[in-house]
């Protein structure tokens, strides 16, 4: 009887392990992780455009026929350069699933 509770309980378990690995994607070769490591890390982007609108911690900019809104309330003063309307400005920012994470301002007139 242990036999057969023995032989039942690796079945399952061998059962089990084939359910949890299909589908899956074998990042490995001879155990080396071959997942990319800029699959994970997010490129900073780079705007230049002329700035035609915005407010306290916003700016609308015109490139090319496009108009583009950077809002960054929460990026400090080192970062922020100021601008005013028709000064040509550079927006670095990462692409985020919650929308545009700006990480400097710089105005090209200043520099």
């Amino acid at each position: 009887m242990k036999k057969l509770v023995l032989a039942f309980g690796i079945i399952v378990a061998m059962s089990g392990l084939s359910c949890t690995s299909e589908g899956q994607q074998d990042n490995t070769s001879n155990g080396i992780d071959t997942t990319s490591v800029n699959d994970t890390i997010p490129q900073e982007i780079e705007v230049t455009g002329v700035a035609i609108d915005g407010a306290m911690n916003s700016v609308y900019l015109k490139v090319g026929d496009d108009t583009i809104e950077f809002s960054y309330p929460d990026l400090d003063s080192d970062h922020r350069a100021s601008w005013e309307i028709n000064d040509t400005l550079t927006v670095r920012y990462y692409a985020t699933e919650n929308g545009d994470s700006v990480t400097e301002i710089i105005n090209d007139a200043v520099s």
